[in-house]
């Protein structure tokens, strides 16, 4: 396959075209301004039509602008595809069909389409790396099935060509994808080990998908399924919410839920959700640059103080001196 990307740079004049033949492994650099910073494309293309693209963006100058309009991607496909989108690192903003989303670390993209046509901003507080995994529908069903392709297509919501979903996945799962093409394997041997890393993904995917979604059916008169429960809790991305709305949503008393989520977890769903933000708070300080202002305030605190408090009191040192 083929593919001719499109790159609308603001800071050019004349638009720049890379032709990405990816015929075995290519890596083809970002015509990156050297006052920006430096980035590559990956692309690792298999036998029976499944295409790996790796991008990579690091920006070396503190004075670059904050966003970059990386340009308009256009793409058709041969045939209908299923499409991963997996940030590893960074933020990026993509306007496709109307349809404008941040992609995220830790928030997995999905969509079934034919075509793609998309404008992709970079935000450069952080460099960013990403995957985007391209898998024929009739070479998935080969993959996995046809009971697992259509299981998987129904937990993601994608009943038709054009639909779109996002899902919180566990980086143990989607870090298979970053880690699947070691630098160290070249030619045939690098291309089975990566499909092998793929396979694998998919059915760690349908698995964790599958029992995340039964909390969808796990009431039974008075009775529920807590396990179910602890996979709802984790897709949450946005406000910690109440626990008076949690027990609304599912018909059940407050108290009552709760009361079992302890027993089975030991500690309370609103602790549970906390301490899972303050973990991924120190996930994060570890591994990125991110500000500790804009760190508190992505898992829900409104002031820096109180961010540093509550990973004091969990982990026994301040933030800071994580970083140092």
């Amino acid at each position: 396959m083929t593919i001719k990307h499109r790159i609308d740079w603001l800071f050019d004049s004349e638009p720049l075209f890379s032709e990405l033949k990816s015929e075995s492994t290519n890596k083809i650099a970002f015509p990156y301004p050297p006052e920006i910073g430096i980035g590559h494309t990956d692309h690792l293309e298999f036998s029976d039509g499944i295409l790996l693209i790796k991008d990579t963006h690091k920006f070396t100058n503190e004075d670059h602008p904050s966003e970059i309009p990386l340009g308009d991607f256009k793409v058709e496909f041969p045939s209908n595809m299923f499409i991963c989108q997996i940030m590893h690192s960074g933020i990026v903003g993509m306007n496709e069909s109307n349809r404008y989303s941040k992609r995220i670390p830790g928030i997995d993209c999905f969509s079934r389409m034919n075509s793609l046509n998309l404008l992709q901003t970079l935000f450069t507080a952080e460099d960013i790396y990403l995957s985007n995994l391209f898998i024929p529908e009739t070479q998935l069903f080969k993959l996995l099935g046809p009971d697992i392709a259509e299981n998987l297509f129904a937990s993601l919501g994608l009943n038709k060509i054009s639909d779109y979903s996002e899902l919180k996945v566990p980086k143990t799962i989607s870090n298979k994808i970053a880690n699947c093409t070691p630098d160290h394997l070249e030619g045939s041997m690098r291309s089975l080990f990566a499909l092998s890393i793929v396979l694998q993904y998919l059915l760690e995917l349908n698995l964790y998908i599958s029992s995340s979604k039964s909390f969808l059916t796990y009431f039974e008169k008075d009775d529920f399924n807590v396990i179910a429960l602890h996979a709802e809790l984790l897709q949450i991305t946005a406000d910690i919410p109440k626990l008076s709305d949690i027990a609304e949503k599912h018909n059940v008393n407050p108290g009552k839920l709760n009361q079992a989520f302890i027993k089975k977890y030991g500690e309370s769903i609103y602790s549970f959700l906390s301490n899972q933000r303050l973990d991924q708070a120190h996930q994060a300080l570890c591994e990125t640059d991110i500000s500790m202002k804009t760190l508190a305030h992505k898992i829900g605190y409104s002031h820096v103080n109180h961010f540093i408090m509550a990973f004091k009191k969990k982990f026994g040192v301040t933030p800071g001196s994580i970083r140092k």
